[in-house]
């Protein structure tokens, strides 16, 4: 006897069945909730009203003849009558289904009346058949220039054969079977002239015994590869390498394109997540007009099969710092154009998008429109390739640096407006500035001038007058700017205002012009003495120079140049008692050696008031210190002294 639920009325139970009165189920688990309306891809269903018939579409149909044969028949009512003993374990369509696309291509003739030459105009179409919902969408081949908008021509839904179909009528809308054995279709009154159709369509009418009017064509920019398994990885040698890891080996070709299920993304997220192939590429563009060469880093998302170009930027290289060419997201082989205006990515179904299997050292791969040559990679790349596709990536082949040669850029001649400090700031920045200016030094060169007596050279000027043979100048050059001013001292009755002859300036050299940057400089003017130097076009002959600039051109030793003789005669014409001396001397001597000090001898010149500067001093005591024992015979010294008339 069959034991009854715990929640079931049993025999002779004095407890009526009715709410509050009955026993639950301890051993229940799930309390799923019925509903009779859905959405799935977009598409709004009610599971109340939809057929009970169980169509032989729900399972997954394999395009592999020799894994399973199906052996059904077409009958009357539209099904495929079969032994549901010997199918496979039953699968729902929203599950087989997912991700199978029928493909078809079209053809349409429209009028153009307002043509002279054509009238008509033969246009291209993709139409894409869902199996998973029964919808349709439409898809028109761009053709460059053509005039008009391409692209999606209708957008993904379910197409009713006329006006007034019923939501709940499967059969008033249009379906696979309305493209069995027939040469075009008609969708919302265009009739759609069938041309072909990809292998996957083929096989799969094939494989249900179903007729087509079309036979198989290559699509348009994939290989029969790409159009049967999308799968597999080209290596250099052009065979299709081992899928490794990340796709097994007897993958049925009916759960091709899985991509869409929820499943099957989480089990890749959950596989890949973090884990991103890195190249290095590389675009050179140098021989268009304006073109550039840029380096790039190319990531790939495993996780997502999204594609991120980044960009790469060498030290001062000048550019403005935009850190992606490329965000993240899928990227297409091919790059027709952009979507039309209210078009996203998602409602274009016939893309063919870069995966990692595109991505080798040394090719090139184009995005959108940029083609990007794949020069090196790290080391977890090469490890995933070796692991998952058995195969090594070539060696990292940079390009070689190539040596530029930049034309000099020199500073441009001096126009002779303004200043030549404040012409040339202009032409190393748009906004001028100042010169830099050092007042600790300026304060210290401030203070270095240097003087000569100086007179015209009468040789070299052309046109002498005859009175200035008797000028005498004063030349004054200042260290701290590198100026030059020359003063004339004034001479009764001589027939010249004194005064400024040259006010303080900058000179140019002799015989350079006004464009050219050459100024005279404290070393064309320390020379031997006399010499002669060109002023503003003014020959001069420079006689003498001040002490402070013979101390300064003998690094501060210029006793030996004086002339002793014109200090003997200069103590002589300034010395009236000379027996006055000879006696000041014998008082600094009391043992009567007749040698005193230098000091002793340094003060007696001292107290005689004899006008000796400090050179003067020290080049007369050099030269009566004949032993360098630090005396001087002062009896030799009144003798040559009082010799002197």
């Amino acid at each position: 006897m069959s034991q009854l639920p715990l929640n079931a009325p049993a025999p002779g139970r004095a407890v009526p069945f009715q709410p509050g009165m009955s026993y639950g189920n301890p051993t229940r688990r799930r309390f799923p909730k019925s509903h009779v309306f859905e959405f799935k891809v977009g598409v709004g269903r009610d599971l109340s009203a939809m057929p009970t018939q169980v169509d032989p579409l729900e399972r997954v149909v394999t395009t592999s003849p020799n894994k399973y044969k199906m052996g059904a028949t077409l009958e009357g009512d539209g099904f495929l009558e079969t032994d549901f003993g010997k199918q496979a374990k039953f699968v729902p369509s929203f599950v087989g289904l997912d991700g199978k696309v029928l493909r078809f291509f079209a053809q349409m003739t429209d009028n153009v009346p307002e043509a002279r030459s054509d009238s008509f105009r033969d246009r291209q179409f993709t139409i894409l058949y869902f199996l998973v919902d029964d919808s349709i969408q439409v898809i028109e081949q761009r053709k460059h220039n053509s005039g008009y908008m391409q692209g999606v021509f209708m957008k993904r839904h379910k197409v009713p054969r006329a006006g007034g179909a019923s939501q709940y009528e499967e059969k008033d809308f249009v379906s696979l079977h309305d493209f069995v054995d027939t040469p075009s279709i008609m969708l919302y009154g265009r009739v759609f002239k069938l041309t072909g159709c990809n292998n996957f369509t083929a096989q799969f009418y094939d494989a249900n015994g179903l007729p087509l009017a079309v036979q198989a064509v290559q699509v348009a920019g994939e290989t029969s590869q790409d159009s049967e398994d999308r799968g597999g990885f080209k290596g250099k040698g052009g065979g299709a390498k081992g899928t490794g890891g990340r796709m097994n080996e007897d993958f049925d070709t009916a759960k091709l394109r899985p991509n869409q299920r929820a499943g099957y993304r989480r089990e890749k997220f959950l596989k890949f997540n973090n884990k991103v192939l890195r190249f290095y590429g590389l675009w050179d563009d140098r021989k268009s007009m304006f073109g550039d060469k840029r380096h790039y880093v190319v990531n790939f998302y495993l996780a997502d099969d999204a594609l991120e170009v980044l960009e790469r930027y060498g030290i001062n290289e000048g550019r403005d710092p935009y850190p992606k060419l490329i965000r993240k997201s899928r990227v297409p082989k091919r790059f027709h154009g952009l979507n039309g205006i209210g078009v996203s990515q998602d409602d274009v179904s016939d893309k063919v998008y870069i995966r990692d299997m595109d991505l080798q050292v040394g090719e090139t791969i184009e995005v959108y429109g940029r083609k990007i040559m794949l020069y090196g990679c790290d080391e977890f790349t090469r490890h995933f390739f070796r692991s998952a596709y058995g195969v090594e990536q070539p060696e990292d082949c940079p390009p070689p640096e190539e040596l530029m040669e930049f034309p000099l850029q020199t500073e441009p001649p001096y126009t002779g407006f303004g200043t030549e400090e404040d012409s040339i700031a202009s032409f190393y920045r748009l906004l001028p500035r100042p010169r830099a200016f050092d007042a600790l030094k300026q304060e210290e060169l401030d203070k270095i001038i240097f003087r000569w007596k100086a007179k015209f050279d009468l040789d070299l000027m052309e046109h002498a007058g005859p009175d200035d043979s008797k000028r005498r100048f004063v030349v004054s050059f200042y260290m701290s700017d590198s100026t030059v001013a020359i003063y004339e001292p004034p001479v009764s009755n001589s027939g010249f205002l004194g005064g400024k002859f040259l006010q303080r300036q900058r000179v140019r050299k002799h015989g350079t012009s006004k464009t050219e940057s050459s100024y005279l400089a404290h070393q064309d003017l320390l020379f031997d003495l006399p010499g002669s130097i060109w002023i503003n076009n003014y020959p001069f002959v420079l006689l003498e120079s001040d002490r402070f600039t013979l101390r300064y051109k003998n690094k501060g030793n210029i006793a030996s140049l004086l002339s002793i003789d014109s200090i003997h005669w200069k103590i002589r014409s300034g010395l009236s008692d000379l027996e006055g001396m000879q006696y000041a001397f014998e008082e600094m001597d009391p043992q009567k050696s007749g040698s005193i000090w230098l000091d002793g001898f340094v003060r007696v010149m001292q107290d005689f008031d004899l006008q000796l500067d400090e050179d003067e001093m020290l080049a007369l005591v050099q030269h009566w210190d004949k032993r360098q024992d630090g005396t001087v015979q002062y009896q030799e010294f009144v003798e040559a002294i009082g010799a002197l008339h």
